[in-house]
């Protein structure tokens, strides 16, 4: 739902705690007999933490109840809707110049400066008027037979501050008690409603969560949230590109291109939590490699760390302060082999060996930096990077010659190969005591060390096209997408259940003795599917060309 926390979030260290089937909060906390798996009784559902918004200004945001029509399937009437509206000026403007010199024959360079701002409300945003692109490509036709090109290329790339984050803050996510405390970079703009977050024991947490959802009634005591407040000169990313490529054609209807590329992302925007307190202990963790290392906590209470957090400024919670320090490096190398359709024939070959490493640049409450003065831990290989890639593609065609009934057919296929995606091994809860749980990994961790699934997938098209008059045609068409109906999964379960790797500390937070499940996790569900990509399907067509 939009905004953010509205009317109320509930957040969940796993299914079981979800389904409240887990049995955490006693022997009736289960599944039925008549429904294996599926949820136990009501009131046994039980959250890490509840995240909620107040709407009544007049009361300094104190009503102790809501009205559950928001949340329980009906209308939700448009008074309420807006009470969380806000409205945001903004403008996005750019100049280019570029110039064509053909400096010889053969080698032609091109150049450009692109200049490009955007604006927002003085108390919002400072405009950064320097963003200016620079940007030079040079081809080189070298010649010979094989007809060689070379080509380069370098310039930067500015993007837009992220719109929708800061879209954000107006509504909800910034808070309405201004800058935090000792630092006044921060931007004026308050909310127009008010967030809070409540955690507890589970046997806490479970009834306030029952009576929230069937009565509309607020936890009684709860801490100030601050989801999203930009500091007010916040830069704009841009990104450094250098390429450079040779292209040839070994046959008369080949060609060649082999390609690198090297991009840099600079200030790259996201948040992080300025409320995290100094840590209070650091304790001896593992990596699933077995190797230990420290890690900060923050609770009052090491052995209870997830009941015992502690916080740096009453009476927020968290407050997610969005700035532009992180940035990512990618390197790529690409070959593309292309037959143009001749003899009835084509083909294409396309394989990418790349690598991206970032630190977490996207605004998400799970690329929340563990430690908030230790930004260099969460560098780490990038969620988005794909070391291998291969696509091959084919065409046939049938002549003319084939006579009515064979000619005008086409068959194609796409065969494509990838190497797997990159996800983070999370404990499910606060494990190291700073209030906010949805980041926590399991012991000292890196970032993307659960490697997902190859993806394979075959597509495969066949049509036959029917002349008539000159210019008009009928074309039948069928298509099959993952057509071997390989099961390519997207995303896995990666909540862990425990703050250290159970195999090398069974006395970790959420451990519960030796487990026949991956890495030892306590949770049944941990490396299992969470999504998969789509099944085989067919499509079939019929085009009218005139």
């Amino acid at each position: 739902s939009f905004p953010l926390f509205y009317p109320f979030e509930a957040h969940f260290g796993s299914l079981g705690a979800y389904l409240g089937n887990d049995g955490f909060l006693g022997t009736q906390c289960i599944s039925p007999p008549s429904n294996p798996g599926g949820p136990g009784p009501a009131g046994c559902q039980h959250p890490g933490s509840i995240f909620f918004e107040r709407f009544n200004a007049a009361s300094n945001f104190t009503e102790p109840t809501i009205n559950p029509v928001a949340f329980q399937g009906t209308s939700i009437p448009v008074a309420i809707r807006n009470q969380a509206e806000g409205t945001l000026d903004h403008s996005y403007d750019g100049l280019y110049i570029q110039d064509k010199w053909r400096a010889t024959n053969r080698l032609t360079v091109n150049g450009g400066l692109r200049w490009e701002w955007e604006t927002w409300p003085s108390n919002v945003l400072n405009t950064q008027w320097r963003n200016f692109d620079p940007r030079l490509g040079m081809a080189y036709n070298v010649g010979t037979k094989h007809h060689v090109v070379v080509r380069s290329g370098f310039g930067l790339f500015h993007g837009m501050i992220p719109a929708p984050l800061l879209a954000c803050q107006r509504p909800v996510c910034g808070g309405v008690q201004g800058k935090f405390p000792g630092r006044p970079f921060e931007d004026s703009l308050n909310a127009a409603t008010r967030a809070f977050a409540f955690g507890s024991d589970p046997a806490t947490m479970a009834s306030l969560l029952h009576s929230l959802a069937i009565n509309g009634t607020y936890p009684p005591i709860a801490l100030d949230v601050v989801a999203v407040r930009f500091v007010q000169n916040h830069q704009n990313p841009y990104g450094i590109q250098a390429s450079l490529a040779i292209e040839f054609e070994p046959l008369p209807d080949t060609s060649v291109s082999l390609s690198v590329l090297h991009v840099r992302g600079v200030h790259l925007g996201s948040f992080f939590n300025v409320n995290q307190p100094d840590p209070t202990a650091t304790v001896t963790l593992h990596d699933s490699q077995g190797r230990t290392g420290p890690k900060n906590v923050y609770c009052s209470f090491v052995p209870a760390c997830p009941f015992t957090p502690t916080i740096r400024q009453f009476p927020f919670g968290i407050y997610f302060e969005a700035t532009s320090r992180w940035d990512s490096v990618y390197d790529g190398f690409l070959l593309s082999v292309n037959k143009r359709l001749s003899h009835n024939f084509a083909y294409g070959i396309s394989y990418t060996l790349a690598k991206s490493i970032d630190d977490g640049p996207n605004p998400s409450f799970v690329l929340v930096p563990q430690d908030s003065q230790n930004f260099r831990a969460e560098r780490a290989l990038s969620s988005d990077d794909v070391r291998q890639r291969l696509v091959l593609n084919g065409t046939i065609s049938t002549p003319n010659s084939w006579g009515t009934v064979g000619r005008d057919f086409l068959f194609a296929v796409i065969t494509t190969i990838q190497s797997p995606l990159r996800f983070t091994k999370f404990a499910g809860f606060d494990a190291n005591g700073d209030i906010f749980d949805n980041n926590d990994r399991v012991g000292i961790e890196p970032r993307n060390t659960f490697v997902g699934d190859n993806f394979r997938s075959v597509d495969v098209r066949v049509s036959r096209k029917f002349a008539f008059r000159e210019r008009r045609s009928l074309e039948l068409i069928a298509e099959a997408f993952n057509f071997s109906n390989t099961l390519n999964v997207r995303y896995f379960n990666t909540v862990y259940g425990a703050s250290d790797f159970c195999p090398l500390n069974a006395a970790a937070f959420g451990c519960a003795g030796p487990t026949s499940n991956p890495e030892g996790s306590p949770n049944a569900l941990y490396g299992t599917p969470r999504a998969v990509n789509n099944p085989r399907q067919i499509q079939l067509a019929l085009k009218f060309n005139f």
